[in-house]
Formats: structure tokens, C-alpha cells, sequence
């Protein structure tokens, strides 16, 4: 299918009742999870993974670009009204929009928020309708070897794009591609990998089960433990700004205008959140912080700086959206995540069957556009949203992370066990989440981990297929000028990230990263490197190079890791890694309850626990919350899906409601 016809079919296919509906149901779930603090699109996403098993590829793209699209102008609203960004792409939004709100301009600062939101997201979709006919000809020559290069660069750069410790962030990206390696697989014939002779592994690792684990219960587990330690207190976000002004109405029309007032400001940061956006890692953080900074570094009246100039909060919102155009060109025309929500995204194709890299445009054309158009869509519905419901936005009432975390905990569980109803499925969930967990607290990349997972069996897979295609001439992997130019791109990017780690020095800021339980969780992962690098390299491993070649890589990165840890170890406390250690007692337990009586069962005691015993709320609030979370909720769900959530391993004790199912093979 030629590039216009895909893109009208696509077209056509946007504008069917269908797509608008599964469109609006992304926008609204991606707003709302936008707005809750702590939550944020990739969390949405996760959470939403699975049930795009009963949908088709375009309704789950649909779907996914509504959530993109509208958890940025969500995030917005609590970073402008409370000072407190809904995601991390926001951050940059309070320098600018929360003194807006504290000066009785809320009302201003959300619509002009929304205006710039959209037409930044228009910006950055233009400049991708007129970058993809230049490189799909060039994308044609595409070929294994390729693609393998493609995926190894996509990754590199990614750890010079990475916050914090480099060398974490590589080893947080080598697990992943680590993680992707396990189950049955190799260069010739599949021979079972670091599956400790467990058939629940032979098949892999379930991508929804990884994806939900470390982006979702990861996240849920160190915000409740933080909540744990440090008491309920330090998980409220609490209103405190000016009264709505009686000149709202004004406020809202001279927002909208406020881009168009400052166009030149608008049309540099959306393309500087464009390009920021392309490259693979970065995110929209940074693209909203550098456009900040130009904006701050050109200002006409550098005395409103910091006071709630429009000017710069028109760079930071232009950024926020545009750079998902520039996120769009990797993902779409070389299967390489521009964040972590296009990680998702292709773990959605996967899902689905889809192949996604270089030949992606050219054999599922219209399925592209259908996430292009549902993401101009989806900022739009939004932004329209933001501006109708300002008077109202502006008055956002506080949030409480002791209740959102484990209700999002919960619903994570569920969505992830009603995909296979498998209880082996929930216990490597946890243990995914509570690994994933530590290594947030210890300063590693959990999206790191994510996106070397989705690409790391496109690294393995076409590594292999070059090799074989050459009869194991590795110099198939340099021999057309396209592979030969990308290897030598990878190897520069190489150089750069090896100088980056060298250099790299421990974060001040970081208490938990410089603690001694950093240093023991660093020394037990170099440990079990080094047991997995044992038996990669032992007499009759039959699973290829890769595996033992990216575990050396790791073992002398995590030396490097404990020796810098142990040289800047302060004598630190950090009640979050004990908290955590005790909710994982609290989990386990939930989770055997949910094994011999059923999921709604141990749901109910970790609510209950977690409500009642360590947080001591009040009973009927607790009661109430937790027949809402652990029962009502899930028993809705198990109906749209038709996932007996009730099922333990013990004799039916109430037939069809409590027991009646067997355990799994390990």
C-alpha cells in the first residue's frame, strides 16, 4: 500500500463511530490519569494493556492515542493549580503556571495550557506528514542486519538521553534485553534459557505481565511504602491558591489567544519538543525544559520570570504535545520507542502479531496513521475539555497517594490476571513490581528495563537471521552501505556512552543511591550476573552468544556500580527500602490468600491490611473503600471480560462464587 492511500485509509478509518468511540475512551481515561499525581499516560497504558487482547490492532491504537494524547493536558492542570505536575512531562509547567493560579489567573493558565497543548501537537504531526515520504524509499533497503543495528543505536542512545548514574541506567537496559532472552530460543534450535527447568517459563516472560510489573506496581509499591514510612501525610496534595477571579470568562478567551501573541515562541519550542522528541529515551521532560530555558534566555521581560510570564508557560506547553509527532517518526518508520509510551505502543503490535520496524509503514500504512490521527484527535477532545471545565479545574480539590496507590495496585493485578486467569502470572507480577521497586529507589531506569525488553528480542532475532543469511559471516553485518553506516552511528554513539560512564559521578541529591542498602542490592544483582554468566558460559549452553555477551557487559558495569557506591556511601537512612520490604510480607500474604480462596479474597485482605492495619484509617471508610476496590470493582471487570476472579486452589466452598480451580504447573 502506497503512502496515500494508507494515509486516506486511515483517514477513513478515524472518522468511523467505532474510532471516535474507542478515541474518547483513551482521552477521557488518559486525562484522568494524567490529573492524578503520581499516575501518568505510561501508567494508564500498562494498566488498559491487556484488554486490547479482545480488541483489534486499530481499535487498541485508537485507544492508546487518546491516552497519549489527553495525559499531558491532564497533567497540566494539577502542575498549574496545585504546583504539583500530574506527570513528569509537566514538571516544567509549575515554574510558570502555578503563579498564575497563586495571582488569581488559573483560569488564564489552563486555557492558554490547552491552546498551546494542541496546536503544538498539530505542529509536530505536520512536520511528521512531511518527514515520512522522504525516508520511506530509504526504508526499503532495510534488512535484518539493519534492523539489528537500528535496535543496538536506539538503545545506546538512550543511555546518553538517561537522568541520573549512566552506568544504572545501561544495566537497567541490559536487564531488560536479559529478560527478553528467557524461555525457549537460540541461533539454531530454541533450547530452553535461564528457565531453571520451570515449563512456566518456557514460553518467555509475558510482555503485559513485565510492562505492568515495572512501569505500574513498581511505582504503586514505592509510593505506598513511602506513604508506610513517612505517614499518611506525605501522600496528600492539598489546595492552596487564590479564589476563582470574577473575570473568568476573559481569563479563558485571552488564553487561547496567548500562542497566537507569542507565535515566535510557540513555533521555536514546538520545534525544539519535535526534534527532542525523536530522539529515542529523551522524553518530554527534557524537551519542556529546554524549551523553558530558551524562552527564559530570549524573554523581552525577564522580570515576570518565575511570576507566571506567558511567554515562557507558551514554550513549556507547545513542547509538551509536539514532541509526540518527533516520538512518532523512531517508533513508526524504525520500530524504536521515542518514549516510553511508544514502548507500549509497540508491545500493543506485539501483542497483535505485528512486526514493528522499517517495513511497518509499508505493510500496515493505515494502522500508523490511525495512531497519528487519534492523537491530534485526542489533544484536541482534551484541550476542548480543559477549556470547558477551567472555572471548575481551577478549584481542583486535594489527592491522597495512600488511597490511589493500592487501588491502582489493585486494578493493575486484576488487569494483568484476567489476560491468562494463571496465579503464576500474579506472583511474577509482584516479583517483577517489587524488584522494579528497589530499583527506583536505588536510582536505576525502570523505562530502561521496559523498552530493552520490547527491543531486546528484535536485537537477538535479527542478529540471528543476518548470521544465518551469511552462512555465520559476521561480516554481513557491515557489508551494504546502509548496515556499514549505522554500525559506524552506533559505534560513535558507543564511545560517547562509554565516556559518559566513565565520567559518570553519583547523584548528591540521591540519599537513597548513595545508601548502604544501594550498595547491597548493587551486590547482589553483580552476584546473580555472575551466576547466570556461569551458566551461559558452561560446557553445552546451546543458547547463543548474545545472552553471555550482554551479561559480561552488566557484570563489569555492576562492578564499576559497587565500587563508585561503596567509594560515596554516607551512613543514610531510608525508611522507603524497609517500608517496602515489609509491604512485599503484606503482598505475599494477599497473594496466598488470593491463591487458596480467589482473587477478590486476597484483594479484600490487602486492602483491608493496608487500610485498616498499617494505615489504622477508620473502619466504615475502610470497609466502604474496600467493598468498592476489591470487590465491586473487580467483579465488574471479570463481567466485561469474563474472567472468574473468584477461583482459588481450594475446594469450592461456595460453588461459583469461592473456589474450584487448580493450581498451574510450575
Amino acid at each position: 500500500m502506497d503512502l496515500a492511500a494508507a494515509l486516506l485509509d486511515g483517514l477513513a478509518q478515524a472518522t468511523t463511530a467505532d474510532a471516535l468511540l474507542f478515541m474518547l475512551f483513551g482521552t477521557v481515561v488518559g486525562y484522568v490519569f494524567g490529573i492524578l499525581p503520581g499516575l501518568q499516560s505510561v501508567t494508564a497504558m500498562s494498566v488498559f494493556l491487556p484488554l486490547t487482547y479482545w480488541w483489534s490492532p486499530a481499535q487498541a491504537m485508537y485507544f492508546f492515542a487518546g491516552i497519549i494524547g489527553a495525559a499531558g493536558n491532564g497533567g497540566a492542570v494539577t502542575a498549574i493549580v496545585l504546583n504539583l505536575p500530574g506527570t513528569a512531562q509537566n514538571a516544567a509547567t509549575t515554574l510558570e503556571g502555578y503563579p498564575m493560579t497563586r495571582a488569581g489567573r488559573a483560569v488564564f493558565a489552563l486555557n492558554l495550557s490547552a491552546a498551546a497543548s494542541w496546536l503544538g501537537a498539530v505542529f509536530g504531526v505536520v512536520v511528521l506528514l512531511a518527514l515520512v515520504p522522504v525516508f520511506l524509499p530509504f526504508l526499503l533497503s532495510f534488512g535484518p542486519a539493519e534492523t539489528f543495528w537500528v535496535a543496538v543505536f536506539g538503545l545506546v542512545t538512550m543511555v546518553l538521553a538517561v537522568a541520573g548514574s549512566p552506568a544504572k541506567g545501561l544495566v537497567a537496559i541490559c536487564i531488560g534485553v536479559l529478560l527478553a532472552i528467557i524461555g525457549m530460543g537460540g541461533p539454531r534450535l530454541p533450547v530452553p534459557r535461564f528457565t531453571f527447568d520451570s515449563t512456566y517459563l518456557l514460553d518467555g516472560l509475558e510482555i503485559v505481565v513485565v510492562i505492568i510489573g515495572f512501569l505500574v506496581v513498581s511505582e504503586c509499591i514505592l509510593q505506598a511504602a513511602t506513604v508506610w514510612a513517612r505517614g499518611r501525610e506525605s501522600g496528600l496534595a492539598t489546595r492552596a491558591a487564590a479564589p476563582l477571579a470574577d473575570d473568568w470568562k476573559r481569563q479563558a478567551i485571552d488564553g487561547w489567544k496567548a500562542p497566537l501573541r507569542h507565535w515566535p515562541v510557540f513555533l521555536r519550542s514546538s520545534a525544539l519538543g519535535t526534534v527532542v522528541g525523536a530522539l529515542p529515551g529523551v522524553g518530554g521532560t527534557v524537551s519542556q525544559f529546554l524549551s523553558y530555558n530558551l524562552a527564559v534566555a530570549t524573554t523581552k521581560d525577564s522580570s515576570r520570570i518565575g511570576k507566571g510570564a506567558e511567554d515562557a508557560l507558551v514554550a513549556t506547553e507547545a513542547a509538551t504535545n509536539s514532541k509526540e509527532g518527533g516520538a512518532l517518526f523512531p517508533t513508526l518508520l524504525f520500530g524504536i520507542p521515542g518514549n516510553a509510551e511508544m514502548a507500549l505502543v509497540l508491545a500493543a503490535w506485539q501483542i497483535h502479531g505485528l512486526e514493528p520496524g522499517p517495513s511497518f509503514m509499508s505493510t500496515h500504512g493505515a494502522l500508523a496513521w490511525a495512531l497519528v490521527f487519534g492523537l491530534l484527535f485526542s489533544n484536541l477532545v482534551a484541550s476542548l475539555g480543559t477549556a470547558a471545565a477551567s472555572p471548575w479545574l481551577a478549584r481542583l480539590p486535594g489527592f491522597d497517594m495512600g488511597v490511589l496507590a493500592p487501588v491502582v495496585l489493585v486494578a493493575s493485578l486484576m488487569s494483568a490476571f484476567t489476560v491468562r486467569s494463571n496465579f503464576l502470572d500474579l506472583g511474577l507480577l509482584l516479583a517483577l513490581g517489587l524488584f522494579g521497586a528497589f530499583l527506583r529507589l536505588y536510582g536505576y531506569s525502570v523505562i530502561g528495563v521496559v523498552i530493552g525488553f520490547v527491543l531486546g528480542d528484535v536485537i537477538e532475532r535479527s542478529f540471528y537471521t543476518a548470521l544465518q543469511s551469511s552462512l555465520g559471516d559476521y561480516a554481513v553485518l557491515v557489508d551494504s552501505p546502509v548496515a556499514a553506516t549505522l554500525a559506524g552511528m552506533t559505534a560513535l554513539a558507543a564511545v560517547f556512552c562509554a565516556v559518559k560512564v566513565a565520567r559518570g559521578r553519583r547523584d548528591e541529591s540521591e540519599v537513597a543511591a548513595s545508601s548502604t542498602g544501594a550498595l547491597v542490592f548493587a551486590v547482589l544483582l553483580l552476584a546473580g550476573c555472575l551466576y547466570l554468566l556461569w551458566q551461559a558460559t558452561a560446557t553445552g549452553w546451546r543458547g547463543g552468544i548474545v545472552a553471555p555477551g550482554v551479561l559480561a557487559l552488566v557484570g563489569v558495569l555492576l562492578l564499576l556500580v559497587v565500587l563508585q557506591t561503596w567509594r560515596g556511601r554516607a551512613p543514610a537512612r531510608v525508611p522507603e527500602a524497609a517500608a517496602t520490604l515489609r509491604l512485599a510480607l503484606l503482598l505475599g500474604s494477599a497473594l496466598a490468600v488470593a491463591l487458596w480462596l480467589g482473587f477478590l479474597a486476597g484483594m479484600a485482605a490487602l486492602l483491608l491490611g493496608f487500610w485498616g492495619g498499617v494505615q489504622r484509617r477508620p473502619l466504615p471508610r475502610v470497609l466502604a473503600l474496600t467493598a468498592l476496590f476489591a470487590l465491586a470493582l473487580p467483579v465488574g471487570f471479570s463481567w466485561l471480560v469474563e474472567a472468574p476472579l473468584w477461583r482459588g486452589v481450594v475446594a469450592p466452598l461456595w460453588p461459583g462464587v469461592v473456589g474450584g480451580e487448580v493450581l498451574p504447573a510450575l
